[in-house]
């Protein structure tokens, strides 16, 4: 199958060539969507393909990392060291980790409303602004 796909394209590729910076604009890596700003100290976890999530941020069921980081700003003190993108039936989650004052707050937003769905850790109320 994948023998009969890549012969495919390739016979696509020379009837009708295209760049690769075309191809690529045509379509744009998804993880690189929704990551239009980045954070230091900040891992940055993303399972599903690029693909998926490419779909989803054009779905408007994920919002991306800027919209994401204004949200936890207005919401906690303490600083991100870890975001992760993940989905489970068509529904996609952001979960977080924070640090504040040497505890370690975990945080999750649904993607597309980045509605908080979950938070776990000590002194909580403590980060929440």
């Amino acid at each position: 199958m994948l023998k009969k796909s890549a012969l495919y394209l390739a016979a696509l590729f020379t009837f009708f060539p295209l760049s690769q910076s075309a191809f690529a604009n045509a379509h744009p890596d998804g993880h690189q969507l929704i990551q239009d700003v980045h954070q230091n100290g900040a891992k940055i976890d993303i399972d599903e393909d690029q693909d998926e999530v490419y779909d989803a941020v054009q779905a408007g069921l994920v919002k991306p990392f800027s919209e994401l980081y204004a949200m936890v700003e207005k919401d906690f003190h303490g600083r991100i060291i870890k975001v992760e993108l993940d989905e489970d039936d068509n529904e996609w989650t952001y979960e977080l980790k924070l640090v504040h004052e040497n505890n370690i707050i975990k945080v999750e937003y649904d993607a597309a409303t980045l509605a908080i769905t979950e938070i776990k850790g000590r002194d909580i109320r403590a980060a929440l602004k």
